[in-house]
């Protein structure tokens, strides 16, 4: 299944454990990033059925964080945002791709909601994930200018007024910070 290659591999086997339980989901071409040095592969969107996914949520220790984690990607914007409100209560360092990938999305609460967590929400880990992933980061910005001028250049006319804007501005200065 595509989600396995979307964990550390430390995880693979509560990843192998939680999947029956989710069910299945459409395949979308993941986008890939690297974490710590290993390469991961996240779902554009995942299409679980809501009511297993939450209950997947609901489950102890690392398996509910996954769970939240394939929610923050699911086609349904309102679970989306649900999971990421979650998600934020958590310090994981491989919850960050998860997360991040959310601030070059088009639902404005969203990317308000990361931005008010920022900078911070897990800090360092956000800080070495950005440093590895720069190409990402500049394609996630890229996604994020489009959004605001197709979608909300209306309600924010300056780029710099815009929520996503001042998320990525965020993520940029996390990105600079220097390595402990």
């Amino acid at each position: 299944m595509l989600e396995a290659g979307a964990f550390p591999a430390a995880l693979a086997g509560t990843v192998a454990q939680l999947l029956p339980a989710l069910g299945s989901s459409q395949a979308h071409p993941p986008f890939a990033v690297c974490q710590d040095g290993e390469a991961l592969l996240i779902p554009t969107r995942t299409y679980y059925d809501r009511l297993r996914l939450l209950a997947c949520t609901q489950l102890p220790g690392d398996a509910g964080v996954i769970a939240l984690c394939l929610g923050t990607r699911h086609h349904d914007g309102h679970l989306r945002e649900a999971c990421l409100k979650q998600l934020l209560l958590q310090e994981r360092a491989w919850t960050v791709p998860f997360v991040v990938h959310l601030c070059g999305e088009y639902v404005l609460e969203i990317v308000e909601r990361i931005g008010a967590a920022l900078p911070a929400w897990n800090a360092q880990a956000l800080a070495r994930y950005l440093r590895e992933n720069p190409a990402y980061m500049d394609t996630l910005e890229r996604r994020a200018v489009s959004y605001w001028n197709g979608y909300y250049r209306g309600r924010y006319p300056a780029w710099d007024d815009y929520p996503g804007c001042r998320a990525m501005a965020a993520l940029r200065a996390l990105q600079r910070l220097t390595p402990r």
